[in-house]
């Protein structure tokens, strides 16, 4: 069953009841639905796996993150300054307000969450042959999954929007109205937490998708699993204990519904050992399976026989295969679509067709989160950081490692996670059917004024200066089906189907780590697993720079381990949708110097959004045509290589939590919403 690929349309507000109509619901023709009620849908199995299939558009599809990224795709990375695409900008300078914010989850989860409790109260086990019938097993496992994403649904609206109303049941089903007061935040996780302990226990759903022999089920990787369950459970008491959700916005503790229920909770320490508890169980659980962080191996070369960990292919296979370290993902990515992400984050000259847009770039503040090669940030003494001058620069993500001359120093001696996620001035492109005729086939991109690359017609150029990379299939060219690159031929594709991560294993680490400082900052597991990451990405541990003496004064440290946490989460999950969240629950996001590294402080300050400067020039000569560009040194006020400020970004403090949608307020008959702390119409 593809539960992926049924994309149906259902609304709150639909013209006709359940009694008289289920074509909403079922994507069925108007003649068939018209004749169709809801009893006659859990009497036939084929439509009541389309009603339960529907119930898995509450997934949100963080691959799409673009101008067509909506309220269930991922602004988010462009909202919170990783990325640096044009409808974020009109958003972050023009601030929002309940009235006019865009990308919310309000109506369109809560649909999915009536769905899914009609399916619990309605669906039952269907004797036939084939595919018409559902036996008592396979409606258990159904359900289970209505009541994980259920949990989830509820998750992705408490991330948001903190206290939300709970609908529990529903009396009638065919009564689509629906006006609830909000519950207090610590009833809204109770809730979702009993729901997952349910699911865990039942035992209905599979361990994992992986089968007896190592291999994955791939065409199942949506539905949910066990494995995916505790680490759900996991990750909502994360959220649970930190800042945001646990008593720290003093402003919220004085919000209450109309009856004078408060919606907010005072501090609780007890949370942290319940996010541990949590961690601990999830943790063990994945491992019990299998789980792992993914890791590719290469041929030593030193030791003949022997192989040793691959940073470069690890960091970038992780996200092109179904392995080890996934625990749950989708099938749908929209980078698999070559006129989707492909096109957007491609250079506009890569191809005379199709077109590119390079619209999705990434910040300069990104680019300075990733380490040195040496595991030291570029604030750090010794690290070895330069923007002085230009260097030959080793490309790993170039099929031959190809050595690009006259780079500018910023780029170079930097981790591998920073070459499998920023296109930079200069970067040669993976593989390249030399439509350009440069020499060797070998593609490069060029940003500065009057450069290829460079400022395009309206927005489709990169705005800052580099465009963003990570998840590329390095196979990928247009209009060839091999390509030979150092008398070496390489088989070529148009597009690659890869996962859509939702949750993988360096994520959860990286959670226990922050639980663990909160908890007792001299526990050792803090680094030891802060350190998995790094050394998967090939870096040293912060173990390692301690012993060196290269890095002190970081372990034991409750500061200093959390500001390593912060940039390692942005470094490791760029992109993937939980910056915005993380600053939010850690209250980090305004503009104090405690929250600008290059001040001393942790990485966050979402005001800042700086990039290179794309009207200058760059200093390499390069003849396009008969027409050769100009040239700038450094520090000339016309270099491309100097920071500018790309945005006048906004923050105000009622932006960490995200306001209730106006509308939903109005509609409330009886006055029973009430507003998020500091908004406009808040108690």
């Amino acid at each position: 069953m593809n539960i992926r690929n049924k994309i149906l349309v259902c609304t709150l507000a639909v013209a006709a009841t359940l009694a008289t109509s289920c074509e909403k619901y079922l994507d069925v023709s108007s003649e068939l639905a018209d004749n169709l009620t809801i009893d006659e849908v859990f009497e036939n199995a084929q439509y009541t796996k389309r009603w339960h299939g529907n119930i898995f558009n509450c997934i949100i599809e963080y691959s799409e993150n673009a101008s067509t990224a909506n309220a269930m795709s991922n602004p988010w990375s462009a909202i919170s300054g990783e990325l640096v695409c044009n409808f974020a900008r009109n958003i972050m300078v023009s601030g929002y307000t309940p009235g006019n914010a865009g990308y919310h989850r309000w109506a369109t989860q809560y649909q999915y969450i009536r769905q899914a409790l009609i399916f619990l109260q309605r669906a039952h086990a269907i004797s036939g042959s084939g595919n018409n019938a559902i036996p008592e097993d396979e409606i258990n496992r159904m359900k289970d999954e209505a009541r994980f994403l259920i949990a989830y649904s509820y998750f992705t609206l408490l991330e948001l929007y903190g206290p939300v109303p709970l609908v529990a049941e529903l009396a009638d089903p065919e009564d689509q109205a629906m006006d609830y007061a909000r519950a207090p935040m610590d009833e809204v996780i109770n809730y979702i937490d009993g729901l997952l302990g349910e699911v865990i226990s039942a035992k209905n759903l599979p361990n994992t998708i992986r089968s007896a022999n190592g291999a994955y089920n791939t065409g199942e990787m949506v539905r949910p699993t066990l494995v995916a369950a505790y680490a759900l459970r996991a990750k909502l008491w994360v959220y649970a204990a930190s800042k945001l959700f646990n008593g720290g916005f003093a402003e919220s503790l004085s919000v209450t519904n109309n009856d004078g229920t408060r919606l907010f909770p005072d501090y609780n320490p007890a949370k942290w050992e319940t996010a541990k508890t949590r961690l601990e169980e999830f943790i063990g659980y994945a491992h019990g399976l299998g789980h792992k962080l993914h890791i590719e191996y290469t041929a030593d070369t030193e030791n003949p026989g022997m192989q040793i960990v691959d940073p470069h292919e690890s960091v970038y296979q992780v996200f092109q295969k179904y392995n080890d370290e996934i625990i749950w993902a989708t099938a749908y990515n929209d980078y698999s679509n070559p006129n989707a992400q492909e096109r957007r984050s491609n250079p506009v000259d890569l191809y005379p067709s199709p077109t590119n847009f390079a619209n999705i770039g990434i910040s300069q503040g990104a680019v300075d989160a990733f380490f040195m090669d040496n595991g030291l940030t570029i604030y750090d003494h010794g690290a070895g950081y330069n923007e002085g001058g230009f260097s030959s620069v080793n490309n790993p993500t170039h099929v031959a490692n190809h050595a690009d001359a006259d780079v500018f120093n910023m780029y170079a001696h930097r981790e591998p996670r920073f070459y499998a996620a920023v296109g930079y001035n200069g970067k040669s492109w993976h593989i390249h059917a030399n439509e350009h005729n440069n020499p060797n086939g070998v593609y490069r991109q060029w940003f500065g004024r009057g450069k290829p690359s460079g400022i395009a017609g309206g927005e489709n150029w990169p705005r800052a200066g580099y465009l963003f990379y990570k998840f590329k299939h390095r196979r990928i060219a247009q209009g060839r089906t091999s390509i030979t690159v150092g008398g070496t031929a390489y088989t070529v594709y148009t597009s690659w189907a890869r996962p859509s991560i939702l949750f993988r294993l360096a994520d959860f680490y990286l959670y226990y780590a922050e639980v663990l400082n909160e908890l007792n900052p001299n526990d050792s597991r803090i680094i030891e697993y802060i350190d998995k990451v790094r050394e998967r990405a090939g870096i040293a541990g912060y173990a390692e720079l301690d012993t060196d003496g290269m890095k002190t004064g970081v372990i034991g440290n409750k500061e200093a381990q959390f500001k390593a946490i912060v940039q390692e989460r942005r470094a490791e999950l760029v992109g993937e949708g939980q910056r915005w969240f993380d600053m939010r629950r850690w209250m980090i996001a305004d503009p104090a110097a405690d929250n600008q590294p290059d001040k001393g402080g942790v990485d966050g300050d979402m005001t800042r959004m700086s990039g290179m400067n794309m009207n200058g020039f760059d200093n390499v000569p390069m003849t396009i045509g008969a027409t050769e560009t100009s040239t700038r040194a450094l520090g000339d006020p016309d270099s491309f290589y100097q920071r500018v400020a790309l945005e006048n970004r906004r923050w105000v403090k009622q932006y960490y939590w995200y306001p209730v949608p106006q509308n939903e307020i109005n509609k409330s008959r009886a006055h029973l919403l009430v507003q998020n702390p500091l908004w406009a119409g808040a108690e």
